[in-house]
């Protein structure tokens, strides 16, 4: 609904104040009143809000009918685009990092919940939005809550209509769902959902559909963190099920409570320094692959201004108000081509900045200060008088670099194939020779779709996602519209971990073919890749809607609806999938179901059959060991484990069964020894796992 620029405050004198962020509202929404009821909503919100965790807003105002914001100038990333990344580089974030993002926003929202407007009443505000992508995350590890754009307050009541649902339905409250009053506590039960996102790497409610996810919201509750993942400190875990209670009175009554409680508990939940957020958002994000931060390093690189000069007059030259340049030293010239100084410094310091003497940039945005090439030269000598300077040795060189330049294109051309025959030798060639003879199609005036589209093939199954993905670019140049170019497109980008390609190339091909299952597939892969088990889940639900039962989507389907303890429905699914065609993982997630629905006979028969079909297949032994701890033969149990951790590589999961069987075992188990493997193998959850063996083993995940 509105454009953002960067901009300046310049005062009637000609002063210029820092750069500041101006929303500015789009040109054809300014006719719609609830639009711009809820864009000057946020700005008389946040405008009564002084807090260093929320943005700031320093000026509301219109320019010819048009409204806009100028606000605190933000440099950094949302929460959710952290999570994002971090899920595309195949991890979780850091639970410190988490934990004080969460708990910082919570203390400027909470301020917001105290805040009072000009009359000095209560503005009784409610978010009603408090989300990771209203959550912002600054370079230098500040934390501001921001847009306040639905938010509601009791004397202007919110930016939206009467009746209607605003927000993300995942974050919504019961009570918000219900139509009950809503207050401030809302937003604790929205602080509570992204507290459980962090521990369990999925969303306390989960379901197929909108209606399916918003019914659980309203009537359940949330399965306890401890069953996804053991290892929750049990102190969180009570402090997350709290803030998610259906009972508003049950919840925290503030988020300032909330946030000393998460604060208080340490240990393995010891919450970040502003420094390691800091360093954490920069290895995500590194300056030079950022192009929101390379784009506000441009914009003051271009700013004319500077605080405390004036902007020049009608008719004055440009820069004939700037400050001089500093001088630069010729030999630092010719090492480093130009000096820094940095563009911003507090209004009214008078402070004056020492030119950098580091090897690097300095990380504070900056402007280039060129050199005087005119500094040098004597004030009477008129640019015309200026000693000539021979220029014969420049072109004795050129012409020495261009003859051998010449000798080695002649001597050294590669050979010139067709499209044709570079497909043709391709396949015929090793790996590695296929990839050198199919890049320069990329740039071929003469090849063709089906040839881009042979090659990307081969470079696909060469696993090189870099050139699938060029070879993919120059395909859809040939045809836009090609459904086939962007389900390469989309499994290349998750394989290549570029989760925001994967989207949009997954949402083309389903515009391009909505009944096609593919697609559906495509994004359910993505979403596995992401730890998004509910989205995985939905995604191979509509996958094996539209294929009307294919075996693969059913069997994935089955197992999301076994990694989320929905039984009856995973059972019927890997049912389907056993009698038209049986394979050991579908027997043994199968057998998986049967051992948690109280089944243990049944359950040992598939998981029999699926070690005996698959030895290779790890979490049959797994799931195995589960069943025989249960039916009560340690002996059986110790071997399926052992044996399913040599198959497990970097999964703690059969070693941390085997560590807690040989502590029920007693003095006749082997726990030291199971011990020690944990501390050579996972030397860094080791002690956190160890903790885990005094107590009866849990239910395989």
């Amino acid at each position: 609904m509105a454009e953002v620029y960067v901009g300046r405050h310049v005062d009637e004198a000609g002063t210029l104040g820092p750069m500041v962020a101006v929303k500015k509202l789009l040109p054809h929404l300014v006719k719609d009143t609830s639009i711009v009821r809820m864009f000057l909503n946020e700005a008389r919100i946040t405008a009564q809000i002084q807090h260093p965790n929320v943005v700031r807003i320093f000026e509301l105002g219109q320019v010819d009918g048009e409204p806009f914001i100028a606000m605190e100038l933000l440099e950094g990333h949302t929460w959710a685009d952290l999570r994002n990344r971090a899920a595309e580089n195949g991890r979780r974030m850091p639970m410190g990092v988490a934990l004080y993002i969460l708990t910082q926003a919570c203390r400027g929202l909470d301020a917001a919940h105290k805040a009072k407007g000009d009359d000095g009443q209560p503005l009784a505000l409610v978010h009603r939005d408090f989300t990771p992508d209203n959550i912002h995350v600054g370079v230098h590890g500040e934390v501001k809550v921001i847009d306040f754009g639905i938010a509601k307050t009791a004397s202007w009541g919110a930016g939206t209509e009467p009746g209607t649902l605003k927000g993300k339905f995942f974050y919504m409250s019961p009570e918000m769902i219900l139509a009950k009053p809503v207050d401030h506590r809302a937003d604790v039960f929205a602080a509570g959902v992204m507290l459980y996102e962090q521990l369990c790497g999925r969303r306390p409610f989960t379901g197929t559909s909108v209606d399916e996810v918003v019914m659980k919201i309203a009537t359940g509750k949330p399965t306890p963190p401890t069953t996804y993942d053991p290892a929750v400190p049990s102190p969180l875990e009570a402090i997350c099920l709290a803030a998610l209670n259906r009972n508003v009175d049950s919840r925290f009554q503030s988020l300032e409570v909330l946030a000393d409680a998460i604060e208080a508990v340490g240990g393995e939940a010891q919450v970040a320094s502003a420094e390691e957020v800091a360093q954490y958002v920069n290895s995500l994000f590194p300056e030079k692959d950022d192009a929101t931060r390379m784009t506000l390093r441009r914009a003051r690189e271009v700013d004319p201004s500077h605080p405390g000069t004036r902007l020049p007059q009608p008719g004055e030259p440009l820069g004939a108000t700037m400050p001089t340049p500093q001088r630069v030293d010729e030999a630092r010239v010719a090492s480093r081509a130009t000096d820094y100084v940095p563009v911003f410094e507090p209004p009214g310091s008078g402070a004056s900045q020492p030119v950098d003497d580091s090897p690097e940039p300095p990380t504070q945005m900056e402007r280039p200060v060129l050199p005087d090439l005119n500094a040098d030269r004597p004030a009477s000598l008129a640019p015309e008088e200026l000693p000539k300077r021979s220029r014969t040795p420049i072109f004795v060189g050129v012409g020495v670099l261009v003859a051998l330049v010449l000798i080695a294109m002649i001597g050294f051309r590669e050979p010139s194939f067709s499209p044709t025959e570079r497909l043709a030798l391709a396949e015929k060639a090793t790996p590695e020779e296929r990839l050198e003879l199919l890049e320069p199609l990329v740039k071929a005036p003469d090849v063709t779709e089906e040839q881009l589209k042979a090659a990307a093939g081969m470079v696909r199954d060469a696993k090189d996602w870099k050139l699938t993905l060029e070879l993919v670019d120059a395909w859809l140049l040939k045809n836009p519209k090609s459904f086939d170019a962007r389900l390469v497109e989309a499994e290349a980008a998750t394989a290549a971990r570029f989760g925001k390609r994967a989207e949009t190339a997954i949402a083309e091909a389903s515009k391009l073919s909505p009944d096609d299952p593919r697609p559906d597939a495509a994004l359910a892969r993505l979403r596995e890749l992401q730890g998004d088990s509910s989205g995985a889940l939905e995604g191979w639900t509509q996958a094996a809607r539209k294929s009307k039962g294919t075996t693969e989507y059913l069997a994935r389907q089955g197992y999301w609806f076994s990694q989320a303890g929905r039984l009856d429905e995973a059972e019927l699914a890997l049912n389907k999938v056993m009698r038209a065609k049986p394979d050991p993982a579908t027997a043994a997630e199968l057998g998986f179901v049967k051992f948690r629905k109280s089944k243990p006979d049944e359950a040992l028969r598939l998981l029999k059959g699926a070690v005996k079909d698959d030895p290779g297949l790890m979490v049959a032994h797994y799931y195995l060991g589960a069943v025989l701890v249960q039916k009560g033969d340690l002996a059986a149990a110790r071997e399926a484990y052992t044996a399913a951790d040599a198959l497990a590589g970097d999964d703690a999961r059969p070693l941390t069964a085997l560590c807690e069987l040989e502590a029920m075992a007693g003095p006749e188990g082997q726990l030291e020894a199971a011990k020690k493997k944990l501390k050579e193998r996972f030397p860094k959850d080791a002690e956190a796992i160890i903790t885990r063996c005094s107590v009866p083993p849990t239910p395989p995940l």
